[in-house]
């Protein structure tokens, strides 16, 4: 098998020791691509380029990070925490991102931050605070090591997602405090926490488009190296 070119979006950050904005990739994000047969490449925010970026792409990841969505994508926005004005241009290259993606049917993966991206796209909303809707959703913003399991997700039955993993109930991570209670308009739900939170989202009308709230690169259970490979071999087969 050849390794399929997959473009990774950039996170970005205003350094205090510097001037200018500096991209990052998450280290563990770039591994698992690699090890799952993938050659990683980091993606500016450049809207102009991104059916350039397409053209010679096998597939788009899109990554975690700190995001700024319109208050129409928000419930309850009064609870959002602002995050920095950079972040304001990432959303917006990544929802045109996702949106031209799902059009050309290029296999797609959503992680953490990159899930709620993709459910917005896909028609739905984002719950900025979840604690403030309600104080026992705070388990979602857990501070146990990213390498360890804060809580379980129900795998949806009949999902995609279920012939992947071939579970029916897997061990995840946990790093967000923002979330969401409902799959978008044009997906659907295919693994949710035992509070109802939604953890992973898909749409079966496309080759492959896939999303988890959680951080399956650090390899929770052999379910999260199994999405990998199969975005990966999704991506190789094109």
């Amino acid at each position: 098998m050849h390794r399929p070119l997959i473009g990774v979006t950039a996170d970005v950050e205003l350094r205090s020791d510097a001037r200018h904005l500096h991209y990052f990739a998450n280290q563990a994000m770039m591994t698992a691509l690699s090890s799952a047969g993938a050659l990683p490449v980091m993606l500016p925010h450049e809207l102009a380029l991104i059916d350039d970026y397409l053209s010679v792409l096998d597939g788009v990841l899109i990554s975690g990070g700190g995001y700024q969505f319109p208050h129409a994508q928000l419930i309850d926005p009064a609870t959002v925490d602002q995050e920095p004005v950079e972040k304001v241009a990432r959303t917006r290259f990544e929802l045109a991102l996702v949106r031209r993606v799902t059009e050309c049917d290029l296999p797609l993966l959503g992680i953490c931050g990159g899930f709620q991206v993709m459910n917005v796209a896909a028609g739905g909303t984002i719950v900025p605070s979840l604690k403030s809707v309600r104080p026992e959703w705070h388990m979602h913003r857990d501070a146990a090591p990213y390498e360890e399991a804060a809580h379980e997700v129900i795998v949806t039955p009949g999902s995609r997602f279920r012939e992947i993993v071939g579970r029916d109930r897997l061990p995840v991570n946990s790093l967000h405090s923002q979330g969401v209670i409902e799959a978008g308009v044009e997906a659907s739900a295919a693994a949710v926490a035992p509070d109802g939170i939604v953890e992973a989202i898909e749409r079966r009308d496309r080759h492959f488009w896939m999303a988890t709230q959680w951080h399956p690169e650090f390899h929770i259970s052999e379910a999260d190296r199994c999405l990998f490979n199969a975005f990966v071999a999704a991506a190789a087969a094109r």
